[in-house]
């Protein structure tokens, strides 16, 4: 018995409960919650939105709560915290939906005026409906793989059919492709339903360490690639000369670029 229990959420994730601390219910997948996620989150907000809009900033700092609230859901299982990671995640894929659908718009001029309001209201629906029914997971699996599917096909036509950011577009894009899709999907898939061969062949030859590390990792790449992608696309539409730089080689950071730059 921890700190925390009973627990309160509707899922336990495949790591053995206070294994290394009576107050923190899933070490491993707390401190990987931060690593994983928020800390591309705050990459973005230190060194993103070269166009200064507030879509930008707004998906950034979201990807932040989420890691956040992740942290809370596994350190405590509670329901509250449960709720801090989840819905964020449903408002981050619908905002990037947005972005999605806006990336050729002029600034101020958006193709759409009234898809905010649209989009807010289906907010708070999908809140309600989240809270009514927070006990049965699969609710939230549901809205979350649903609105992801939509995003992947807008992406699609946004990088390739339309081709906005051309090559660098798609080779940011890439990036979510592997992290998200290639690896991190599969492995939530596994560490959700073979959870007892994972702890028995992974966890007890790695300290506790479970699969469901490697999905924050990954995820948080993803999602970070992909407001990248948009950012990058936008600056494109929005004939900005801008750039894209590799941080350790892999984390995509644009750059607008300076009249000595481009030189």
């Amino acid at each position: 018995m921890g700190y925390w229990e009973p627990h309160t959420s509707s899922v336990d994730f495949c790591e053995r409960n206070y294994e290394h601390s009576e107050f923190v219910a899933e070490w491993h997948n707390s401190w990987s919650s931060f690593v994983g996620i928020s800390m591309f989150g705050l990459i973005g907000l230190i060194c993103g939105n070269p166009t200064g809009e507030m879509r930008h900033t707004l998906g950034y700092l979201i990807l932040t709560l989420i890691g956040l609230g992740s942290v809370g859901l596994h350190g405590s299982l509670h329901w509250i915290f449960q709720s801090s990671d989840e819905l964020p995640m449903i408002y981050l894929v619908t905002l990037a939906n947005y972005m999605c659908v806006e990336v050729g718009s002029k600034v101020g001029e958006p193709k759409y005026p009234q898809l905010p309001t649209i989009l807010n209201i289906l907010m708070v629906i999908n809140t309600f409906i989240y809270y009514t029914f927070q006990h049965i997971y699969a609710v939230f699996i549901a809205t979350y793989t649903v609105s992801s599917i939509l995003n992947t096909f807008l992406l699609i036509y946004v990088v390739y059919w339309k081709n906005t950011g051309g090559k660098m577009g798609k080779k940011i894009f890439k990036g979510t492709v592997i992290g998200y899709l290639i690896i991190a999907a599969p492995i939530w898939l596994v560490d959700m339903h073979c959870c007892n061969w994972i702890l028995a062949n992974v966890a007890d030859n790695m300290n506790g360490l479970t699969l469901h590390v490697v999905w924050h990792l990954c995820v948080g790449y993803g999602a970070y690639c992909v407001l990248v992608t948009l950012e990058y696309c936008r600056m494109i539409a929005l004939k900005i000369p801008c750039t894209c730089d590799f941080w350790l080689g892999f984390i995509p950071i644009t750059r607008r670029l300076l009249p000595k730059d481009e030189n």
